[in-house]
C-alpha cells in the first residue's frame, strides 16, 4: 500500500516538472499530472481523453518527422491520449543543469496525463557518434540517481541496433522503489534515449503498452 498521500504526491510531482525526471517522484511531468492523481485517489474522473489523435502540426500518431511537434532523430508512434510536446532550448538547457546531465539533451515528452496516468516518456538526443548504443545507455544511466536491479539487454528496433535498461528507482516520499526503463539507438541524424518514467510500481505496469507501442514502431526518422 502506498504511504504517500496524493496531497504530497502534488507538490513531488509539481517539482518534477523542473527536474526532467531524476526520480521516480520528480519524473512524473507536471503539477497538471498531480491533479489527475488527486482525481484518481478521491475517485473522481481523470479527465481521460481518447480523441485518437496525436498532438501535432500533422494529424497522425507519428512523431519524431520533419512537421510533427517533435522533430528526433528516430519516430515513432504515440498511443491514444498521451501528448507530445517538444522541449524548448530554455527548457533543456534547466533540465540539463537540474539533473547533472550532459551525455543527452532533452528533446520531446510525451505525457501521460490525459491518459490518466502519472508519469511520462521523454526524448533525449545526441549529435551522431562512433559510440555503441550499449555506451550511450551506460553514461545515461550514470547520470540518474539512486538507482538499483539494473537489467541490460542488446535488442534491435526499426533495424537499428539498440540497448535496453530496465531498473528501480529509490524516493524517500514513496515506500518502494518505482520501475523505470530506458532505450537507445543511434541513427544517421544522431542518437537517441528513449527514457519511460513512472511514478510508482502501478503506473509503470499501465504505461508499458505505450511503451512497447514506441519499440515495435520506432524508425529512423527520414
Amino acid at each position: 500500500m502506498r504511504k504517500l498521500t496524493w496531497a504530497a504526491a502534488t507538490a513531488v510531482l509539481s517539482v518534477g516538472m523542473l527536474t526532467g525526471c531524476s526520480s521516480a517522484d520528480e519524473k512524473s511531468g507536471d503539477s497538471a499530472k498531480a491533479s489527475a492523481g488527486a482525481a484518481k485517489d478521491t475517485g473522481k474522473d481523470t479527465g481521460k481523453q481518447d480523441t485518437g489523435k496525436a498532438v501535432g502540426k500533422k494529424d497522425a500518431a507519428r512523431i519524431g518527422t520533419a512537421g510533427t511537434v517533435c522533430e528526433l532523430p528516430v519516430s515513432f508512434e504515440v498511443a491514444k491520449s498521451w501528448k507530445p510536446a517538444a522541449s524548448s532550448a530554455e527548457d533543456a538547457k534547466m533540465l540539463a543543469k537540474l539533473n547533472d546531465r550532459t551525455s543527452v539533451t532533452a528533446a520531446c515528452v510525451v505525457d501521460a496525463k490525459p491518459a490518466g496516468l502519472l508519469g511520462n516518456m521523454r526524448v533525449w538526443t545526441a549529435a551522431r557518434s562512433d559510440k555503441s548504443p550499449r555506451q550511450v545507455l551506460d553514461a545515461f544511466m550514470a547520470e540518474e540517481k539512486r538507482v538499483s536491479e539494473q537489467e541490460f539487454s542488446e535488442t534491435k528496433v526499426g533495424g537499428l541496433t539498440a540497448a535496453e535498461v530496465t531498473y528501480k528507482e529509490s524516493s524517500p516520499l514513496l515506500d518502494e522503489p518505482s520501475p523505470q526503463r530506458a532505450l537507445a539507438v543511434m541513427t544517421p541524424k544522431g542518437t537517441a534515449v528513449l527514457h519511460l518514467t513512472a511514478f510508482d510500481g502501478e503506473e509503470y505496469k499501465d504505461m508499458l503498452p505505450a511503451w512497447e507501442l514506441a519499440k515495435k514502431t520506432l524508425l529512423p526518422a527520414g
